[in-house]
């Protein structure tokens, strides 16, 4: 991917999210603004004590998380980042893609965040009662085609 010309702030958050790890979250100070909003599809946090909270459960919750970026677009005030992450849950190899929404503060750190991926697949699914609810909720509200005349 070409990043030349992408700010230096979204060229860290970039590099940090490609080497997560219980390490380099020690230095969420380098990457995000004290003061920030953080919110995914199960979590939320305003400041960097509630995100380093956040990213040791995900650490405790999921192993091996190994975040490949695929994509980055550059907006006027925000910033959009593809990524791919593969991790082992309930010892089971598991993936998931998404996007971070991302906007620089004054320092070039992150001040907002808003990452967006698939629950139902990426949580919600690895229970069975869900799975077999999400799955009949899908075939409820799916488009129904004509079948073919012939």
């Amino acid at each position: 991917m070409d990043v030349t010309q992408s700010p230096q702030g979204l060229l860290k958050f970039m590099a940090f999210m490609e080497s997560l790890s219980p390490e380099t979250c020690q230095a969420l100070e380098d990457v995000y603004e004290r003061e920030l909003s953080f919110e995914d599809p199960i979590n939320q946090a305003s400041n960097i004590p509630e995100l380093r909270a956040l990213f040791e459960d995900l650490f405790k919750q999921l192993k091996q998380i190994r975040i490949e970026i695929k994509h980055h677009a550059l907006g006027g005030k925000r910033h959009f980042i593809s990524w791919h992450m593969a991790y082992t849950f309930r010892g089971k190899p598991r993936s998931l893609d998404g996007v971070s929404e991302i906007e620089l503060g004054p320092t070039s750190k992150v001040c907002w965040q808003r990452d967006y991926w698939d629950a139902s697949t990426g949580v919600y699914a690895e229970f069975p009662l869900m799975r077999t609810a999400l799955g009949a909720l899908k075939k409820l509200v799916a488009v129904k085609h004509p079948a073919p005349k012939g």
